[in-house]
């Protein structure tokens, strides 16, 4: 079998008809302004990775004088790439639906603010002496410009998500019915989220320590943010499945009961956060809500995409098959996140390999349906061959599984949790050998990150070239 480096980059001989190459300068501006948000994210987060990396060799130790910058740049990487990365995805295929309806005012407002917040969060990385915080969710630097920063993200994209719920879509086969209620369910969320964190925000002691008190302002919106991040993940499902046969998986009255199951029981935490966030019951709630609403509603939508794939698989030719690769790889990460979850009894490192399974599926369902984004926003942009796109999916869902087994094996053992480096206290075969594996998942899942990297800043670049594209 070939590396994934002979694999060809595109493919000519896809001529677009005059209605899909037209439909690149009717697509929403707003739309390509989130999506440039997130991979920008995505790309800022790896650099900040980088250097984490590099800092570490002895000898360009002297270039970074501030002990506690690594662990700022690590709070940088954990936000741009969960936080931002996967709000600016909800809000890049809401404004595909909706962005010619949404006012001029509101989206300029929402993406100045955005990138501002964008900048702050950056510029929080380098303030010396700022004390890094890893509350669990939003994890932040205690500083001002940090915190502007964080809020003025949160402004941006909770304008953007009220605005697009309050207008009606445009009549477009891009997004059918049943994936846009499940992003609708995705934007109500996030508003629930953020209320959740006002709430959380005004009732906090401010005389705790920084990592008590961030922890609790973060924890209730935290858990209702991922509920969002679901929300998302299955409306992806439902348009990539859509993309591959032709048809909608389920009716829209379906999805919509399914997504009022699923966000609904959300709407407590606000006044739950609003009655203060020392109460046993404010850590308790967000937890059983987490735990009880998000895996029957999955499971659901999943069956109901099986049953689909089975339907139309006899009527279906090899075009297109990448979405199903991604689309196995996501619920497999989904389906693997759920069990590790279930063992959790404790704080190991079966927490992390539960929630890097968790945004794993969630990032791999938003990168399989990037290349469909990128090439409805430039259909005359010459895109990434099938070929190429199976090859980034496979190597990222699969390094995404070993790393979150990894962290799992080694948790299994005891190993505990945030321990880095020297605070590691490694005592048993299982907990190197799940520290092993965990490593080497990391690495083929950072392959199949900078291979998307790659692929979506050249697809960003060509969004002005009059280039022609393949259409799988």
């Amino acid at each position: 079998m070939s590396a994934p480096a002979a694999v060809p980059l595109a493919s000519p001989t896809f001529v677009p008809s005059p209605a899909v190459a037209a439909a690149g300068a009717r697509f929403p501006a707003a739309a390509r302004g989130w999506f440039a948000f997130g991979v920008g994210s995505l790309v800022l987060a790896g650099l900040l990775s980088l250097l984490l990396v590099v800092g570490r060799l002895p000898f360009l130790g002297w270039l970074f004088t501030d002990p506690l910058f690594f662990k700022r740049a690590l709070v940088v990487h954990v936000d741009l790439a969960i936080v931002i990365w996967f709000q600016a995805g909800a809000l890049a295929y809401l404004a595909w639906a909706v962005g010619s309806r949404v006012p001029r005012g509101l989206t300029v407002a929402s993406v100045v603010l955005a990138g501002l917040g964008i900048l702050g969060l950056l510029a929080g990385a380098v303030m010396p002496g700022a004390q890094p915080i890893l509350a669990n969710y939003v994890p932040v630097v205690d500083h001002p410009v940090f915190v502007a920063g964080l809020v003025a993200w949160f402004a941006g994209s909770g304008l953007y998500f009220a605005g697009a719920l309050a207008v009606p879509a445009e009549p477009s086969a891009a997004l059918p019915d049943d994936a846009l209620v499940a992003l609708r369910a995705s934007a109500a969320a996030h508003l629930i989220a953020l209320a959740t964190f006002a709430a959380a925000w005004r009732t906090t002691l401010p005389g705790l320590p920084a990592i008590g008190y961030y922890e609790l302002v973060a924890w209730g919106g935290g858990h209702v943010m991922q509920v969002g991040n679901v929300a998302l993940m299955l409306g992806l499902w439902l348009l990539l499945l859509r993309r591959w046969s032709g048809e909608s998986v389920v009716s829209p009255a379906t999805i919509r009961w399914l997504a009022v199951a699923l966000v609904l029981p959300q709407a407590v935490m606000p006044w739950v956060a609003w009655g203060g966030t020392s109460r046993p019951a404010y850590s308790e709630i967000a937890t059983q809500l987490m735990r009880w609403t998000i895996f029957p509603v999955v499971l659901i939508v999943l069956g109901l995409g099986i049953r689909h794939v089975v339907r139309h698989a006899a009527n279906r030719s090899a075009g297109g098959g990448w979405r199903l690769v991604g689309l196995a790889g996501s619920a497999l990460l989904t389906v693997l996140g759920f069990v590790l979850g279930a063992f959790i009894r404790g704080s190991s490192t079966l927490v992390p390999g539960h929630y890097h399974c968790a945004i794993g599926a969630v990032t791999l369902a938003l990168m399989t349906a990037a290349y469909d984004f990128s090439r409805e926003a430039a259909p005359r942009a010459l895109g990434p061959s099938p070929r190429l796109i199976r090859w980034q999916l496979v190597l990222f869902g699969a390094g995404q599984a070993v790393f979150g087994l990894g962290f799992a094996l080694a948790g299994a053992f005891g190993l505990g949790r945030k321990q880095y480096g020297v605070e590691q206290h490694v005592r048993s075969l299982g907990e190197y050998l799940g520290l092993g594996v965990m490593g080497l998942g990391g690495l083929v899942a950072v392959a199949g990150g900078l291979l998307f990297l790659a692929v979506m800043l050249r697809g960003l670049a060509a969004w002005r070239t009059r280039s022609l594209s393949p259409s799988p």
